[in-house]
């Protein structure tokens, strides 16, 4: 599970590094759509499961922005194994 987890992360951190790219560099008309709708519908969703989950790292302590980033950018990838401890 543990490496499960690991994959995804290192699969969303190149999406985002890919989104980025796009936004200076636009990568083609049908891609860079594809990659700046799906970039937003994550980054909301994210959001919203960041307000769902906060008050529950709260309690083990991780609201540090750099936690709250990490949860924005790979969502339950990071939270999870965090309330897990």
């Amino acid at each position: 599970m543990k490496s499960f987890f690991k994959m995804n992360i290192y699969g969303l951190v190149l999406f985002w590094l890919a989104f980025v790219v796009n936004i200076f560099m636009p990568l083609g008309e049908v891609a860079g759509l594809w990659i700046m709708g799906i970039g937003v519908a994550l980054l909301v969703a994210h959001a919203l499961e960041l307000a769902v989950v906060y008050k529950r790292l709260q309690k083990v302590d991780r609201t540090k922005p750099m936690d709250i980033v990490w949860v924005l950018l790979v969502g339950l990838f990071h939270w999870v194994p965090l309330l897990k401890k």
